[in-house]
C-alpha cells in the first residue's frame, strides 16, 4: 500500500489510485484519529505559535495567548493549560502572581519550582509544583493523612462543590489522619490543608482536563496537515457559534494567515454551503444572507428547466440568467446574490454588480406579458438594453407592448438605461460593506483597498508571520480594548490594545502607550481606517504604534 509522508513525518496510508488528488491538492488517506502521532513536531510548532483559532479550548484570544507563553509540547502540559486558563486559576493570586503565571515561570525556569514537603514532589512533579487538579488533592490525602478512596473522594467533592461546612468536616479528619500517619509535622499538614482548601477556588478535574487536551490536539493536529479540509469543517459549522458573523469574519482571516484562500460563492459552481475547490474554500450560495435551503433548492431547478437556453455552459452569461431564471426566485435573493458576488462570472468584465442590480430593477418594472414576450422573442440578445429596445413598438408594429401608454413607460426604461441617473460603478470600499453584511466578511475587498496605501510597507500578514522593525500598516479597526495600567511608572494611566485588519490577514498584537493613546485615540475607533505607523517591541510578540494617520 502507498505511503503519504508529510514533512513533520506524519505518515498515512493512501487509498485506492495514488495519483488522483482531492480537491485541496492531497491524495485520499485513511486517517485515524486514535492511531495519530501525538508527537509531532507540526502540530506542537502550532499550538506554542499561538496560532489556535479553531483549535478546541484554546481559540480565544486568552486561549492563543497562553498557549504562546506555556509553548506545551505534550499532552500533560496541554491538558495543564487547559486547567489553568480557568477564572479561578487566573485570579488565584499568590506572591504577586495568578496560578497560572507560577505555572508558567516555573515551567521555563524562571521560577525556582519548590515543595511544602518533600512527600508531595511525586505528586505534584508533572504541574510544575502548583496544585491543579482535583486528583492531585486526593492523592496527598492518601499520602499525608492515610484517607482511603471513599474519604478522598469526600475530599473531592468538598473541593468541587466549595461546600464550607464539607470542608470542615474534611479538615478534621485530614489532621487526625496525618497525626496518625506522622509523615509531616502537624503544622505542614495544617499548611498543606490550607494550600488545598484554597485550591477549591480553581482544582479542575484532571480526566477532564486530559480529554480536554487530547481534543484540542486533535483538531490542532488536522489543522496543521489538512488546513483547506479544517477550515472548509469549521466554516461549515459557524453557524452554531454564539455570534456566526463574527466567527466567519475570524475564521476566514485566520485562513488567509495561514495561507488558505477562501472564495466568494459562485453561482456556477452549484455548490449548497462551503466547499472546497481548487485548493480554496468557497462559500457556498446557502451562505449568503437571506438564501436559505429552500431558496438554494428553487434557484437550481430553475436552472435545470432553463439549461436549454445555454446556461451553464460556454454561453453562460448574465442576460440569460436575467431573463430566464431571476423570476423563478424573489426579488431579495437576486439582490443578494448579486452583491455577494455569486454571479461575477455570468457578468460581462465592463459590467459592475451596481450594474446589474439597476438592470435587474428595469427588468421588474416590465409586465408579466412583456417579459414573456422577451423570454420568446429575444433568447439571442446580449443585453437587456437591445431586448427592451426590441419590445418598445406595440405589438401592431411588431413589438411586444400592449398599448401607446406601456409603449412610452418602456421607452422612459430605454432613456434610463441609456442615461443612468447615478454613477454604476462598483467601488472597492461599498464591495467590502455588501459582502460584509451579505457573507460575514468581505471577501473580493476590504475596506483599505479603497485608501492611498502608498505608504504602507507592511501588510497584516506580513507583521503576523514574525516581520522586524520599523513599519507603516493601512488597516481597519476591528476591536480597541482600552486598559489602565495597575503598577510601574505609569500605574493609572490608560493604553490600548488593538486588533486590525487588511486584505491579508488580521493582527491581534497592536499596542498603544498612555502618551500616543491619549493623541491618536480618537481616530482609532471600531471600523476606522488608518495608518499605524511603530516599531515591533523589543520584549513582546507586537507592534508598538507611534503615529495614527487617517486614510
Amino acid at each position: 500500500m502507498a505511503i503519504y509522508t508529510f514533512e513533520c513525518g506524519c505518515e498515512f496510508n493512501i487509498e485506492g489510485d495514488h495519483s488522483s488528488l482531492k480537491e485541496d491538492g492531497l491524495p485520499v488517506i485513511n486517517l485515524n484519529m486514535l492511531n495519530i502521532n501525538y508527537d509531532c513536531s507540526r502540530t506542537w510548532d502550532l499550538i506554542c505559535d499561538g496560532k489556535t483559532k479553531g483549535v478546541f479550548q484554546l481559540e480565544s484570544q486568552l486561549g492563543r495567548s497562553w498557549a504562546k507563553k506555556l509553548k506545551p509540547r505534550n499532552i500533560e502540559e496541554l491538558a495543564a493549560l487547559s486547567a489553568l486558563l480557568r477564572p479561578g486559576c487566573l485570579k488565584a493570586i499568590v506572591d504577586g502572581k495568578s496560578m497560572t503565571q507560577h505555572y508558567v515561570d516555573r515551567k521555563h525556569g524562571k521560577e525556582k519550582v519548590e515543595y511544602i514537603d518533600d512527600s508531595l514532589e511525586p505528586i505534584l512533579r508533572s504541574t510544575q509544583g502548583v496544585l491543579v487538579y482535583q486528583e492531585q488533592s486526593m492523592k496527598i490525602a492518601q499520602v499525608i493523612a492515610g484517607f482511603n478512596l471513599r474519604e478522598a473522594d469526600d475530599l473531592r467533592k468538598a473541593i468541587g462543590k466549595k461546600k464550607a461546612s464539607l470542608m470542615t468536616e474534611v479538615k478534621e479528619s485530614f489532621l487526625s489522619g496525618a497525626s496518625n500517619k506522622n509523615v509531616v509535622p502537624r503544622e505542614t499538614a495544617e499548611e498543606i490543608f490550607g494550600w488545598i482548601e484554597k485550591s477549591n477556588r480553581y482544582a479542575f478535574n484532571k480526566s477532564h482536563a486530559v480529554s480536554y487536551a487530547i481534543c484540542g490536539y486533535w483538531s490542532a493536529y488536522c489543522k496543521s496537515h489538512f488546513p483547506i479540509d479544517f477550515y472548509c469543517s469549521y466554516l461549515y459549522y459557524s453557524g452554531g457559534k454564539p455570534d456566526p458573523q463574527q466567527e466567519v469574519k475570524d475564521l476566514v482571516s485566520d485562513a488567509r494567515s495561514h495561507g488558505v484562500s477562501v472564495d466568494p460563492p459562485r453561482i456556477e459552481k452549484l455548490n449548497k454551503s462551503f466547499k472546497v475547490h481548487n485548493k480554496s474554500v468557497n462559500f457556498g450560495l446557502g451562505d449568503i444572507k437571506y438564501i436559505g435551503s429552500n431558496h438554494v433548492e428553487k434557484l437550481l431547478s430553475s436552472i435545470k428547466e432553463y439549461s436549454s437556453f445555454g446556461l451553464f455552459n460556454e454561453e453562460l452569461d448574465w442576460y440569460s440568467f436575467l431573463i430566464n431564471v431571476s423570476d423563478k426566485i424573489s426579488s431579495k435573493v437576486v439582490e443578494s446574490l448579486i452583491l455577494a458576488g455569486a454571479l461575477t462570472k455570468l457578468v460581462d468584465k465592463k459590467a459592475s454588480r451596481k450594474k446589474c442590480i439597476y438592470e435587474f430593477e428595469t427588468w421588474s418594472a416590465l409586465t408579466k406579458k412583456e417579459k414573456e414576450w422577451v423570454v420568446k422573442n429575444c433568447q439571442q440578445d446580449k443585453d437587456i438594453l437591445s431586448a427592451i429596445k426590441k419590445l418598445s413598438p406595440t405589438k401592431k408594429d411588431g413589438g411586444g407592448t400592449f398599448s401607446t401608454k406601456r409603449e412610452d413607460i418602456v421607452n422612459d426604461l430605454i432613456i434610463q438605461l441609456e442615461n443612468p441617473p447615478y454613477s454604476l460603478e462598483d467601488y472597492p470600499n461599498e464591495i467590502a460593506m455588501e459582502e460584509e453584511r451579505l457573507l460575514g466578511v468581505a471577501l473580493s475587498y476590504s475596506k483599505v483597498d479603497s485608501c492611498d496605501t502608498t505608504s504602507v510597507n507592511t501588510t497584516c500578514k506580513e507583521f503576523s508571520d514574525g516581520k522586524k522593525g520599523k513599519m507603516t500598516l493601512g488597516v481597519e479597526i476591528k476591536s480597541c480594548r482600552e486598559w489602565i495600567i495597575a503598577k510601574g511608572k505609569m500605574k493609572g494611566e490608560k493604553m490600548a490594545f488593538l486588533s486590525v485588519e487588511d486584505g491579508t490577514s488580521d493582527a491581534d498584537s497592536v499596542v498603544v502607550f498612555p502618551e500616543n493613546w491619549e493623541k491618536f485615540k480618537s481616530l482609532l475607533t471600531e471600523g476606522n481606517t488608518v495608518l499605524l505607523c511603530g516599531e515591533t517591541s523589543k520584549h513582546r510578540d507586537g507592534l508598538v504604534v507611534d503615529k495614527v494617520f487617517q486614510i
